[in-house]
């Protein structure tokens, strides 16, 4: 062993081995920059270490093996002690070929790698498996979301519900157009035996160019329903064919002429041909549920009609339309069920986009039920009481609600959406959740909400090449999206990038010149991350002004990250004040049962705001108890800056770290098996 170490020695390996190690580091510093010049796949940087990896042993037995000048010992010329003096003798001739062959063979093995991995790069470019703009796709199509689209055979009972013409001589009634294609698309979506295609998905093309084959293309449909509607007075004329895409040829057409009042037998009767030409097979249940008449008055309908015209446009002076409208139409008919859980939908608007108390959430609640009451199976109902529970912090028995309304209605994108987020807050399933805010964007393939949160899903679970496909089609959707823009700020922090994403997110705000108490939210949010104190009391200051007197969380709370903003030296007497106020809310849900995690992390910082480290991660520990996996954040939250190197804090980072490594490997092996991933 002595002899074999003496070897090594004298062979120079050691050299050898750092001189390697030196050239890798620079081979994989040109192969990540080359593989996001030439959108090649994410492997493409570990391919290039394993060649390296590989070619060590060759490179050290070469080098071993290499007898040459290096290891024969040169003839030097007789010298006299006096030619030679005191002069320092040459060095040998090995010396300078030991230096040679070590530089040689180091050198080499790693251009060799470079050049075998340059090579299967070039392949993959000019093979296909990249195109010559953007990021290569991580699934087997270039548009990740077409691969969970129906193909073939699978579209034929798919079906687009476009937008009805408005012929009518008055303007007004453009909102009775909308109605009654809301109302038609409604019955149809209640046969579970059809895809149909949610409303928001319909409305682009109100107004398009686009063909009816390109538009089935687009949302993989096998049928598309259009129509128009024609009222004057108490009179319509409502037309209908239900359309072969591909050939554009009428598979069933009609017409209805009479009263206003018979608007109700029209939504029932459309359904049921839908039904039948597309050879789809309804339950007893889904009978009753597509011939029930919403209600018997038709000023009712006229108000309810409005009110979601008004709720849709997500505005707050709307929202109070919205309400005023649909507090109208109960009072025409107080057995109006969609009518209430839509006054629910309204209260429960205020809570999330406008800051107003909480107690408006129960409020929405009593709403909601009422409406179940009234109607068993209401899936508004059902998904409204889930919403109004998960805005209180109760996620598991959102969950429940949410389950109910999707088993009503599996044509209803809304319940299927917000149990992704339950997900999320509750258990930390985020396989489970990736799954449900698939099948959202399958009912609402134009809806930017699904495409929005199925790249959050992805985001999170460290998905980035993914989560930036889904995004950008979303942004592409509504480029003036405050939501769209809002989750590309997440992902940025998600990926550590938080300068540039608050950068990016005031950006849009200038340019948009919108403002809400939950856009200067987010931004505060955004300034938090970024380190951007001063700008963080700021944007606290305008939500609150904004927010009608409520405080607002997106993320974060607001209260607790001005808390966090004032007392960078000291606790100031207004800090203290917003976290009592934040805690004594927190700590009241929690104690009545609440079990969203995220109102424990809050419960986590108030403590390390305080300094109160201990009592902060036992908060931490809770919340990680009750599903909460968002370790990004909590690795780049300053709030968590002291207690970075204590042993609870990083094994509560590593506990995340694995459930969420956990749900990416396992969604990762789903897709495979379905061919949606190479």
């Amino acid at each position: 062993m002595k002899n074999f170490i003496r070897e090594i020695h004298r062979r120079s390996l050691w050299q050898v081995l750092g001189i390697y190690a030196a050239g890798s580091w620079v081979v994989l510093q040109i192969v990540d920059t080359m593989a996001g010049a030439l959108g090649l796949p994410e492997w493409a940087p570990s391919l290039a270490l394993f060649l390296l990896i590989i070619g060590l042993p060759i490179v050290l037995a070469t080098a071993f093996l290499q007898e040459g000048l290096s290891t024969k010992e040169p003839e030097v010329p007789q010298q006299s002690l006096a030619d030679v003096g005191d002069a320092e003798p040459d060095p040998p001739l090995a010396t300078g070929a030991v230096g040679f062959f070590t530089w040689k063979n180091a050198l080499g093995g790693g251009v060799v790698a470079l050049a075998v991995w340059g090579l299967i790069a070039l392949g993959w470019v000019f093979l296909g498996g990249a195109g010559p703009e953007g990021l290569a796709p991580t699934t087997a199509n270039a548009n990740p979301s077409q691969a969970l689209l129906p193909q073939g055979e699978e579209r034929a009972k798919s079906i687009a519900v476009l937008p009805f013409a408005n012929l009518s001589p008055d303007a007004e009634n453009a909102f009775f157009a909308d109605g009654v294609h809301e109302s038609v698309l409604t019955q149809i979506s209640k046969i579970g035996d059809l895809r149909v295609l949610s409303r928001a998905s319909m409305l682009r093309y109100r107004e398009t160019d686009l063909s009816l084959a390109e538009i089935a293309d687009e949302l993989a449909v096998g049928a598309i329903l259009q129509g128009s509607v024609q009222r004057a007075g108490g009179q319509i004329r409502i037309s209908a064919q239900l359309v072969d895409p591909v050939t554009e040829e009428n598979l069933w057409a009609d017409q209805y002429d009479g009263s206003v009042e018979e608007i109700f037998d029209f939504q029932s009767d459309v359904a049921l041909r839908v039904a039948a030409q597309l050879e789809a097979t309804l339950n007893p249940r889904e009978v009753e549920a597509v011939t029930r008449r919403a209600t018997e008055s038709v000023n009712a309908l006229d108000f309810y009609l409005r009110g979601s015209q008004a709720y849709n446009r997500f505005r707050e002076a709307d929202n109070e339309e919205a309400i005023r409208l649909f507090r109208q139409a109960i009072a025409e008919d107080s057995s109006f069920a969609i009518a209430w859980a839509s006054l629910g939908d309204g209260y429960l608007q205020r809570v999330q986009f406008y800051g107003y108390p909480m107690a408006w959430a129960d409020s929405a609640e009593a709403a909601a039920r009422r409406a179940i009451a009234l109607d068993s199976t209401s899936a508004e109902g059902y998904k409204t009481l889930g919403f109004a529970q998960s805005q209180r912090g109760y996620n598991g028995a959102a969950t429940e609600f949410y389950e109910r309304a999707y088993q009503l209605n599996p044509n209803f994108s809304a319940p299927a959406n917000n149990l992704g987020v339950a997900y999320w807050l509750t258990g930390g399933d985020w396989a489970e959740a990736n799954r449900w805010f698939k099948r959202s964007f399958q009912i609402e393939p134009n809806g930017g909400f699904a495409r929005e949160n199925v790249a959050l899903s992805y985001g999170l679970m460290g998905e980035s090449e993914i989560a930036e496909h889904w995004i950008e089609e979303a942004q592409a959707l509504d480029p003036a999206s405050p939501s769209v823009r809002r989750q590309r700020m997440a992902l940025a922090i998600f990926r550590r990038e938080p300068e540039t994403a608050y950068k990016d997110f005031r950006r849009f705000l200038d340019e948009s010149e919108q403002e809400s108490g939950r856009l200067s939210t987010v931004a505060a949010v955004g300034a938090h991350y970024a380190g951007q104190h001063a700008d963080v009391l700021d944007w606290t200051a305008r939500a609150l002004e904004q927010s009608s007197g409520g405080a607002l969380a997106d993320i974060h709370d607001i209260r607790v990250l001005r808390a966090h903003a004032l007392s960078r030296e000291d606790l100031s007497s207004e800090a203290v004040e917003l976290l009592a106020d934040a805690e004594r809310e927190f700590q009241g849900q929690v104690d009545d049962g609440a079990d969203n995690s995220e109102v424990m992390w809050w419960l986590s910082s108030i403590h390390m705001i305080r300094g109160s480290h201990d009592a902060g991660l036992d908060w931490l520990e809770r919340s990680i108890d009750g599903g909460f996996n968002w370790w990004f954040l909590i690795e780049q939250d300053p709030i968590f800056d002291e207690v970075r190197g204590e042993p609870r804090y990083q094994a509560a980072i590593a506990t995340m770290q694995a459930r969420v490594e956990a749900s990416r490997l396992e969604i990762e092996a789903e897709e495979r098996a379905a061919g949606e991933r190479p």
